[in-house]
C-alpha cells in the first residue's frame, strides 16, 4: 500500500487543470494494478466527488472530511472572488453526486462536524452514504482531528472496500 497526496491551491490555476491533474494520477495508479481510494477534506471532498464520477468503475472508495460537496450557492463571496477553481469544482459536485450508482454512494464516507460554521453538516451529507457526525466543533479542527486521529479507522474503511 502507499499513499500520495495532491495538493491543490485552489486560487492558482483552473478546475479543468486540476481535474486532469489528479485523473492522471488515478489513472497511472490503476494502470500499475493499485487499488485507488480518495480522501479529500473541505474543498477537496467536492473534488474527490467530482473525480469518483469520472473513475467510479477503479475508485474503491471515498472519505470525506468537512466537505463541501452540496449548496455551492452557500459560498461566500470572499472565496468566490479568490478560488476560481474551487468554486467550479463545487458547482460541478452536486450534479457528479446524482451521477453515482447507489454502490458506488455506499462506499463514501462522509465525516462532519457537530458544528461547522464553514461547512455544515447538510453541506457534506452523502444520500446512501455513511455519514458520521464526529465529536468536534468547528472547521479547521475537525479536519486536523480527522487526518490524524480518524486516519486509522478511514484507512481501514478503504483497506477493507480494496
Amino acid at each position: 500500500m502507499s499513499a500520495e497526496t495532491f495538493y491543490s491551491n485552489w486560487s492558482t490555476g483552473t478546475w479543468e487543470e486540476k481535474k486532469s491533474a489528479l485523473l492522471a494520477r488515478v489513472d497511472a495508479a490503476t494502470a500499475k494494478g493499485y487499488k485507488v481510494g480518495l480522501v479529500g477534506a473541505s474543498a477537496g471532498a467536492g473534488a474527490v466527488i467530482n473525480i469518483l464520477a469520472e473513475r467510479q468503475d477503479v475508485i474503491v472508495g471515498s472519505v470525506l472530511i468537512a466537505g463541501k460537496v452540496n449548496n455551492p450557492q452557500a459560498i461566500g463571496g470572499s472565496y468566490r472572488s479568490k478560488n476560481a477553481a474551487f468554486i467550479t469544482s463545487a458547482n460541478a459536485a452536486p450534479v457528479a453526486l446524482e451521477s453515482l450508482t447507489s454502490e458506488t454512494k455506499q462506499h463514501i464516507l462522509s465525516r462532519h462536524a457537530f458544528i461547522d460554521e464553514v461547512v455544515p453538516r447538510r453541506c457534506s451529507y452523502i444520500p446512501g452514504g455513511i455519514n458520521k457526525t464526529v465529536p468536534s466543533i468547528g472547521h479547521v479542527l475537525t479536519i486536523v482531528s480527522q487526518l490524524t486521529l480518524g486516519a486509522p479507522s478511514f484507512i481501514s474503511f478503504l483497506k477493507k472496500l480494496a
